[in-house]
């Protein structure tokens, strides 16, 4: 009997104890990571340059831009442009940042369908291009995180009996094929290869690319028109 009631009174006891710590349990909850660009003031020394670099993250893609040219999908924006004909063919791109992780997104415009293509022939077409890259320092020109654009004027040629569109200039290299209206292939930055998507009219253009490397997400468009 003895034993039992000593059994219950220590069972009592470390309940007790156990309710005691629980009630006392006053420890800070687990504060929220600050950022790593919120921690630095100002320019980050070449230390802390660093250390955003090894954090850096690189996105691009081809989306669906709403009308007013943004895209869901991206990160906070730090830059949008778009650029439209009176026809309303265009295009939109948009650079996305989130502390460390940047985002690059280009897509066509929602347009009218375009044009029917001719069975043969070529058409030379002429326009400007847009492309803008951000990511990381390039310890010249372009600071960690600044968006960086080039902008010039191309001529892409339509070859309608073999189905290419290709043109170039100094900074810039069209490689695509067209099936019906819908353009793909390969576009080269600065030697840098990207990813092609378009459409494709009798009378004009309109393209959008987008790639990353080690450094940089970059993006870019053209419309050019006969």
């Amino acid at each position: 009997m003895l034993r039992t009631i000593f059994v219950i009174l220590r069972a009592l006891a470390c309940f007790l104890c156990l309710f005691t710590l629980m009630a006392c349990d006053n420890s800070p909850e687990q504060e929220e990571a600050i950022p790593l660009i919120d921690q630095i003031q100002g320019s980050p020394t070449p230390e802390q340059l660093i250390v955003l670099e090894e954090n850096t993250t690189l996105v691009s893609g081809i989306g669906t831009p709403n009308a007013d040219g943004t895209f869901p999908e991206s990160l906070t924006t730090i830059f949008k442009g778009s650029f439209k004909n009176p026809e309303g063919h265009g295009y939109a791109l948009e650079l996305g940042q989130d502390d460390t992780a940047f985002s690059a997104y280009a897509g066509l415009l929602p347009s009218p369908d375009p044009s029917p293509l001719p069975m043969q022939g070529i058409a030379a077409m002429h326009g400007n291009y847009s492309v803008i890259e951000v990511g990381k320092s390039d310890g010249e020109r372009r600071d960690f995180g600044e968006p960086e654009t080039t902008t010039g004027r191309i001529t892409l040629r339509a070859n309608f009996t073999f189905k290419t569109l290709q043109g170039s200039d100094d900074f810039l290299t069209v490689d695509g094929e067209f099936n019906g209206n819908a353009v793909t292939g390969d576009v080269f930055f600065n030697m840098r290869p990207a990813t092609l998507v378009g459409s494709l009219g009798s009378d004009h253009a309109v393209g959008v690319f987008h790639g990353t490397d080690d450094v940089t997400a970059y993006i870019g468009g053209f419309l050019v028109e006969r």
